[in-house]
């Protein structure tokens, strides 16, 4: 039964014939191609299967077909090492199973005029040195957890807005040039051995109470 499907199938829909062979290309521009083969020029296209852009001096695979045209279906040989995969169109890289690996000696990178997306249960970068220039950033996150040896961070504004702050130092030293200034509801400092407020001049002013308690006050 299956002998008889297939040769009503071949019957029906005679095969094209076609046939192969090497060349050089001559010119390339705007996705057409002239490939020198023998003593003729042939006008082909690149097949959908050949990812590489081929380039003038490279030697290809054609396949000929004398109702479509030619095919680029591979480049065989290159003069130089660089190689350039050109895609019309989207391009999706799927893996029912299985890790996607991208790995280079001298550097990897990801260029994009628009949007770059990364999608992940988990990421990781490990990198002996970073560097991240962003003109506008936006962070919408539920914990973060940092462990750094040293922090520097110089802006011109920074503006940070958080509903509770904790910090735990074990000394910090601030260096303010002008002003510095805090406006709360309540403050509380708290010193277990000394407190020590200097200045030129030293105001303290309260609408309704000022006390002093300690077991010896001096003044002056």
């Amino acid at each position: 039964m299956r002998g008889n499907v297939a040769r009503k199938v071949a019957r029906g829909s005679e095969p094209e014939a076609a046939y192969q062979e090497a060349g050089r290309v001559v010119r390339a521009a705007g996705g057409a191609f002239v490939v020198a083969s023998g003593r003729a020029e042939i006008e082909a296209r690149r097949a959908v299967s050949c990812l590489v852009e081929p380039v003038a001096g490279d030697v290809v695979l054609l396949s000929v077909l004398p109702e479509r045209g030619a095919y680029i279906l591979a480049v065989l040989e290159r003069e130089g090492r660089d190689v350039s995969v050109a895609l019309d169109g989207d391009l999706q890289v799927k893996l029912p199973s299985g890790r996607f690996v991208v790995g280079a000696a001298e550097g990897v990178t990801f260029a994009s005029g628009k949007e770059v997306g990364v999608v992940a249960g988990e990421v990781k970068v490990n990198a002996r040195l970073g560097s991240v220039l962003v003109e506008s950033l936006s962070y919408l996150g539920t914990a973060v957890q940092a462990e750094i040896d040293r922090v520097k961070v110089k802006a011109a504004a920074l503006d940070t807005s958080a509903e509770r702050v904790i910090q735990r130092l074990r000394r910090v030293y601030r260096f303010v040039e002008e002003i510095e200034q805090l406006r709360a509801e309540r403050v509380d400092y708290v010193a277990k051995k000394n407190m020590s407020l200097r200045g030129e001049n030293t105001l303290v002013t309260a609408e309704e109470l000022v006390k002093l308690d300690g077991a010896q006050i001096h003044l002056g």
